[in-house]
């Protein structure tokens, strides 16, 4: 099947997901306006902290993602501080490329975490409702979020088309896994160009209050 079908399949799933990373925003947005909640509470809340933390509960994946982000954290100090731009950059790409994307498909592929997702795009709402919004906060919110949406997209548009490929009009269990796994690649690269601009905006952003 051609690539420019395939896409024409991931509509569902695609303006499902708009639909709940839209409205979940905007009730935070409007929440943060209207004063009825606290974005700094909310970052303290049980559920965001479940959020933050639910991948090092996996064993043996959650020790080892724990080890790279404290040495990842090293690193990334040690490239601001000492003015290495173009390293801090690809350090923050290469963590958000594939490591934030690997967990990103990890939840989707089993669902049940998606659960989560609104709640952490009516924080971002509120976040907004109640921060100066500066070009970088609007840049990397775009860009880098961008990224990790479309990588859920691929993902759920493979397992959907695999687990329920006569819906989706495939003759085969194996025709909707492949042509998923097709979707999800290019979704995936394409994810690679919003997180890398995202990359470079929020590493000046950071270099630039750390020079003041």
């Amino acid at each position: 099947m051609k690539l420019f079908s395939l896409l024409k399949k991931t509509r569902p799933i695609v303006l499902i997901m708009s639909a709940v990373v839209l409205l979940s925003f905007a009730a935070g947005f409007a929440a943060g306006k209207l004063k009825i909640t606290d974005a700094g509470r909310l970052r303290n809340s049980k559920i965001a902290a479940l959020s933050r933390t639910l991948e090092y509960n996996v064993p043996l994946y959650g020790p080892l993602l724990q080890k790279y982000k404290i040495w990842e954290r090293q690193k990334l100090m040690g490239h601001i501080f000492g003015g290495r731009a173009v390293k801090a950059m690809f350090l923050v790409f290469f963590n958000n490329w594939i490591v934030a994307n690997a967990t990103m498909v990890v939840r989707s592929v089993f669902v049940v975490p998606l659960v989560l997702y609104p709640y952490g795009r009516f924080l971002q709402g509120v976040t907004a409702a109640q921060t100066p919004m500066t070009y970088q906060f609007a840049a990397t919110l775009v860009f880098e979020f961008g990224g990790y949406f479309l990588v859920i997209c691929g993902t759920l548009c493979a397992l959907s088309w695999t687990l329920l490929f006569k819906r989706f009009d495939f003759a085969s269990r194996k025709e909707g896994f492949r042509s998923g796994l097709k979707v999800f690649a290019l979704l995936y690269l394409v994810s690679g160009f919003f997180i890398f601009f995202g990359s470079y905006v929020e590493v000046m952003a950071v270099l630039g209050m750390s020079l003041r």
